[in-house]
């Protein structure tokens, strides 16, 4: 099969885990979420196999048997499938939302606590700073 025909762009790759676009954003936001394989001038590419890797991921996380991840995968492209093609992109998978929110609230609240704790920081540098008592 050639290459890039095994490639999906943000949009499909959010259709194709279950998940909706904006959650895969912010998983890339956060640093989780699937792995990019290249950025181009039209956006991120994923391979099919990182996307495949990374749910496979998720359920062993919630330790589910690969014949009921099977069995789930296949009910949600069918469903999938038989939506008309505008369609697809306002509809996700409810279970990978739930997995993925794990992800994104554990990896982002530790980001969370780092810029909080730099902006505090920060405030505490700027407020002993004789520049702002003038002001």
């Amino acid at each position: 099969m050639f290459p890039l025909k095994r490639m999906l762009s943000l949009r499909e790759a959010a259709e194709y885990v279950g998940i909706t676009l904006l959650r895969l954003r912010s998983l890339r936001l956060v640093g989780a979420g699937p792995h990019a394989a290249m950025r181009n001038k039209n956006g991120v590419m994923f391979r099919i196999e990182d996307l495949d890797d990374y749910v496979d991921s998720l359920y062993r996380r919630a330790n589910i048997s690969h014949t009921e991840q099977a069995r789930h995968r296949n009910e949600w492209r069918g469903r999938l499938a038989a939506l008309p093609e505008e369609a697809r992109g306002g509809i996700s998978d409810s279970f990978m939302q739930i997995l993925t929110r794990d992800e994104l609230l554990e990896k982002g609240a530790n980001r969370g606590f780092r810029v909080l704790f730099l902006g505090g920081l920060c405030l505490i540098f700027l407020s002993h700073t004789p520049l702002i008592w003038r002001l």
